[in-house]
């Protein structure tokens, strides 16, 4: 009787288990995202959360802030794309501008779409881009390198835990193919 009282147990655990497990894989996506918005990892520009955000009689003052420039490509795009300056320091509330480098290394014209990302998330809402590549799609005719500019502000309600900023960009080739099918005619 002992025994059978004991596999009972295991088998309410075991089965406790799997639905437990079965409700928090529905669960992990929020908490994900939550946790990005949060930290600021993945890039995920979502702005400060409501915790951290405050109250309007705080404003700051102008101070400096280091901007730091990253640069992405995607595997299949075959493009040089690099900032042309790896870092800035910038006053709040100043309009600052840098620019990025794109190199098309094919004999093809390539439409590019760029995706921006600011890091940590609770500086994302404070980054106000003015003038930006990643506005719209981009075109590089082969062999053609472009500078592309960038011209943003760092709101002074920048948290005052925040020193340094990321500005990346992740460069995608948009479409290989139908850009292939134009310059051929087809």
């Amino acid at each position: 009787m002992a025994k059978n009282n004991l596999s009972s147990r295991i088998f309410i655990y075991l089965v406790s288990a799997v639905i437990f497990m079965f409700f928090f894989s529905f669960m992990l996506v929020p908490l994900y995202n939550v946790f990005c918005e949060v930290t600021g990892l993945n890039g995920k520009i979502y702005g400060p959360s409501s915790f951290f955000v405050k109250d309007e009689a705080e404003k700051k003052d102008s101070r400096e802030i280091r901007i730091k420039f990253l640069s992405q490509v995607n595997e299949s795009a075959p493009v040089n794309f690099f900032p042309s300056s790896n870092e800035v320091r910038v006053w709040t509330d100043k309009v600052s501008k840098t620019s990025y480098i794109a190199e098309n290394t094919t004999d093809k014209q390539l439409t590019l779409t760029i995706i921006p990302s600011v890091s940590p998330g609770l500086a994302a809402d404070n980054v106000k881009k003015i003038q930006c590549f990643c506005f719209e799609e981009q075109v590089l005719m082969p062999y053609e390198r472009q500078e592309w500019p960038v011209r943003f502000y760092v709101s002074s309600e920048v948290g005052d835990n925040v020193n340094d900023i990321y500005l990346s960009y992740t460069l995608f080739e948009t479409d290989r193919v139908l850009t292939d099918n134009m310059n051929h005619g087809k």
